[in-house]
């Protein structure tokens, strides 16, 4: 091939075959430069946008090298020929003519000798747009993993066969596992709840995960944690992941256990108040429906307590009324329930009775725990208790009709009338 002039393009004085070849460089959509030695004596168009010029001419007889940023300077001594043999792609930054810099890949070929001089053909392709992106993603990609590691839930993803993928710092702390020691193994030994073992195959048991809300997690160590769990499925090209947020709530059930105990209990002495022993009567009372037992209800009611706060103030009357609990709970079966429905008014129920005897027992143990005397800061006092009761069914076929005839036996019994 030869050229008319180092600084001139090469569609004048050059066979028809190169000729021919050049206007097809000219085609192309990436830099394509013909250099003679490490000197340019072709650029197709492409080339020319890449590089900032307003034309060809501009390039030619440059080294191809003028146009790399500074901090690839040392290549110049390198030449071309040293990247035609290695035959590689090599990644730099070429200067354009406002003084930017594009991030390129490049490849350069021999094409053979002109004159003792060898040519090449260098090719380069802008990859700027690319880096840009691929910086940007990462950043998103490290600002969103910045998130996820400083949110205070769990976020576990999975494959379709369960595998933990992913495992925050939140996760970690709920299951007390490090994200080294969970990488690869199954949810389930994380969430082994018995309500998620029925759907076959691993991703429905995750999409059944998803619709259980509330379950139970299993820490290191083997101790249970009541977790919240919301599952959401993703779909990338043909693999199927799941994301798990995860909420540990034991605080919350905590919460809520106090709550439902402060409804539902005296909170001087603990026992349970006169709704919740209501709710047991009820169904203790079908219990003993169906299967034909008896039951009993005992009213306790102390007597002259308003004398003991009267005179020695209410904070020994306190101290008289949890004692007294105690001692009402000691006399009774664990199965059974002692509640405080009034300021000095207590009842029992009494399950599975074989008849009024077993109740009159109980009651007269009560009546003995009763006789013990009772310390209070300011003296050693003795506190009594009318006792009335009622046996399902023999006083009584409905839970109201027992509740009265226990009230009026409780009154005989204050009148001296042991029922």
């Amino acid at each position: 091939m030869n050229a008319t002039s180092d600084s001139q393009p090469l569609y004048s004085g050059v066979s028809p075959e190169w000729a021919a070849r050049l206007r097809l460089l000219d085609r192309m959509h990436n830099l394509l430069a013909v250099c003679k030695g490490n000197a340019i004596v072709h650029l197709n168009p492409a080339g020319v946008r890449l590089l900032g010029l307003t034309s060809a001419e501009m390039a030619i007889g440059c080294s191809f090298f003028s146009f790399a940023h500074r901090d690839y300077a040392e290549l110049a001594e390198l030449g071309l020929g040293v990247f035609a043999d290695e035959s590689s792609v090599v990644s730099m930054k070429l200067l354009r003519g406002d003084g930017s810099d594009a991030d390129v890949e490049l490849w350069v070929s021999h094409l053979g000798g002109d004159n003792g001089d060898d040519l090449y053909l260098v090719e380069v392709h802008d990859i700027t747009e690319h880096l840009r992106s691929a910086r940007a993603l990462r950043a998103r990609e490290q600002r969103l993993e910045g998130i996820i590691n400083t949110v205070a839930d769990g976020i576990i993803t999975v494959d379709d066969k369960g595998a933990i993928q992913t495992f925050n710092p939140a996760a970690e702390i709920i299951f007390g596992f490090s994200k080294a020691e969970v990488m690869g193994r199954n949810i389930r030994s994380l969430i082994p709840d018995t309500l998620m073992q029925q759907p076959e195959g691993e991703a429905n048991w995750v999409r059944a995960l998803a619709s259980g809300s509330n379950v139970t997690g299993k820490r290191k160590g083997g101790a249970s944690v009541p977790l919240e769990v919301a599952v959401r499925e993703m779909v990338y090209g043909e693999e199927l992941s799941f994301t798990s947020i995860v909420r540990d709530i034991s605080a919350r059930k905590a919460a809520e256990e106090r709550i439902f105990h402060m409804a539902h209990h005296d909170a001087l002495t603990g026992l349970p108040n006169r709704h919740l022993f209501g709710d047991r009567v009820e169904e203790a009372f079908k219990r003993a429906v169906r299967h034909e037992h008896k039951l009993a209800l005992l009213f306790v009611d102390l007597n002259k307590f308003k004398p003991i706060n009267d005179t020695y103030g209410h904070a020994s009357g306190d101290i008289v009324l949890k004692e007294i609990s105690e001692r009402l709970r000691r006399g009774v079966r664990s199965t059974d329930t002692v509640a405080r429905v009034g300021g000095d008014e207590f009842m029992v129920l009494l399950e599975e009775l074989s008849g009024i005897t077993e109740a009159c027992e109980v009651r007269d143990k009560i009546e003995l725990l009763f006789a013990e005397p009772l310390e209070i800061p300011e003296a050693t006092i003795t506190v009594g208790a009318s006792i009335g009761i009622s046996v399902y069914p023999d006083d009584g076929a409905e839970i109201i009709d027992l509740m009265h005839f226990a009230d009026q036996a409780m009154y005989r019994a204050k009148k001296g009338e042991k029922s």
